[in-house]
C-alpha cells in the first residue's frame, strides 16, 4: 500500500511539473508575440509588403540616382500590405543605384535604444576636446575629440550635426586627387578652371570616384544616408569675417569641407581668416593630411581660385587647375540607431 501511494505521489509529481513547464512555455512565448519578437515581422515580409506598396504607388519612388525613399510599418499595416501585432517600429529604405531599386529593411524592437544623435548630446563640452554648440550648430572640436564612427568596412571622423540633426561625416582617408576645376577661363585665356563649383570637375569626380565605388557604398549604407545642404558661398580671407553659406546648394548626397569646417573645428583660439597657420592646431580636420586637401570653398576675388588646406601653412588658395587629394563628406539619417563605442578609434561609435 505504502509502494503505490509513492508511486501515485511520484506520478502526481511529475504531472504537476510537466504542467509548470508547459505555462512557463506558453508565457514566454506570450511574451514574445506581444514584444513583436515572434509574429512573422521577418526582413523578407518587409521587402515585399514594401514592392507591393511601390508597386500601388510607383510616383513615390525614388527619381534620382542615390536618392531613398522610405515607406513605414504603419504604412504598409494600414493599407493591408502586411498584417502583424507587434510592439516594433520599422520601415523599408528604398534607394536608386544604377536605375535599379535596392530595398533595406530596418526594424527596431528595444524601446530603450537610442539615436546616435541623442548619444552624442550626452557629452557636451565647453573646455576641451568634444562636441560643443557653436556658431548656431553642434560641432565636434579639438585634436581628438573621440569622434570617430564605422561605417560598413570604413572609418570616418563626424564632423556635427545639420539643422535636420543629418550627422555629417568626412571619410578617415584622403582619397583620390581631382582638380577643383579645369575647364577654359576666358579671363586668362587659358585652362586655369573656373570656380564655380556647382559646374566644376570637383563636383563630376565626388559623384563619379566615390558615391560609385560599391566597396564603400553598399546599398545598406546608401540606405542610411541624407541628401544634405552644402555651404559654396565665396570669401576673401583678407576679411575679418567670412560667410561660406551666402550660397547654399540643397540636396546634395557627397560634398567636401568649407572653409568654416575646417576653421570652427580647431580650438586654438588665435584661428582667424588673418592666422589660419594657428588652425592647424588642435583640430581633427588637420589629421592624416599627407597631402594639401581642397575645401569646396572658392575665392571671391577672381574666377579661378579656390581654398585648399595645407597640413603646416592652413588655408591657402590656388589655380583651380592644380589636382589635389579629397576627403568626402556625406550625411547620415538623423534616425540611425546607436548600437556601441565611445568614439575612439580603437572603439568606434557603430550604429544599426
Amino acid at each position: 500500500m505504502e509502494k503505490f501511494k509513492n508511486v501515485l505521489e511520484n506520478k502526481m509529481l511529475r504531472t504537476l511539473l510537466m504542467v509548470t513547464i508547459g505555462l512557463i512555455l506558453l508565457i514566454i512565448i506570450v511574451i514574445a508575440v506581444m514584444s513583436g519578437k515572434n509574429t512573422g515581422l521577418s526582413d523578407t515580409k518587409l521587402i515585399n509588403a514594401a514592392k507591393s506598396y511601390y508597386k500601388e504607388h510607383p510616383n513615390l519612388l525614388p527619381n534620382d540616382e542615390y536618392s531613398n525613399s522610405t515607406v513605414s510599418l504603419s504604412t504598409l499595416t494600414s493599407t493591408g500590405h502586411i498584417n502583424v501585432e507587434t510592439s516594433c517600429s520599422a520601415y523599408v529604405s528604398v534607394v536608386k543605384i544604377n536605375g535599379e531599386y535596392s530595398y533595406t529593411p530596418f526594424t527596431n524592437c528595444d524601446a530603450s535604444s537610442k539615436t546616435l544623435v541623442s548619444k552624442l548630446m550626452e557629452n557636451i563640452s565647453v573646455s576641451s576636446n568634444g562636441l560643443y554648440y557653436y556658431n548656431g550648430s553642434y560641432i565636434f572640436r579639438g585634436e581628438n575629440p573621440n569622434n570617430y564612427l564605422s561605417l560598413g568596412n570604413t572609418l570616418w571622423r563626424i564632423i556635427g550635426t545639420d539643422t535636420s540633426n543629418n550627422i555629417k561625416i568626412i571619410y578617415e582617408k584622403s582619397y583620390e586627387y581631382s582638380e577643383w576645376d579645369d575647364r577654359y577661363n576666358i579671363d586668362y585665356d587659358n585652362t586655369y578652371g573656373i570656380n564655380e563649383y556647382e559646374k566644376s570637375r570637383l563636383k563630376e569626380n565626388l559623384n563619379l570616384y566615390f558615391l560609385q565605388n560599391s566597396e564603400i557604398f553598399t546599398p545598406t549604407v546608401l540606405a542610411r544616408l541624407a541628401k544634405h545642404s552644402v555651404c559654396i558661398g565665396k570669401v576673401n580671407l583678407n576679411n575679418s569675417t567670412i560667410d561660406v553659406c551666402s550660397n547654399v546648394l540643397d540636396n546634395q548626397m557627397v560634398s567636401i569641407i568649407n572653409l568654416s569646417d575646417y576653421m570652427n573645428a580647431s580650438l586654438d583660439e588665435l584661428c582667424s581668416t588673418s592666422n589660419t597657420k594657428n588652425c592647424q592646431n588642435y583640430n581633427f580636420l588637420n589629421d592624416n593630411i599627407n597631402n594639401n586637401i581642397w575645401t569646396i570653398t572658392a575665392s571671391n576675388e577672381d574666377t579661378v581660385n579656390a581654398y585648399y588646406i595645407s597640413k603646416y601653412e592652413g588655408v591657402k588658395s590656388s589655380n583651380a587647375y592644380i589636382r589635389r587629394k579629397i576627403k568626402p563628406v556625406i550625411a547620415l539619417k538623423n534616425d540611425v540607431i546607436y548600437v556601441s563605442g565611445n568614439g575612439t578609434e580603437e572603439n568606434p561609435y557603430k550604429i544599426k
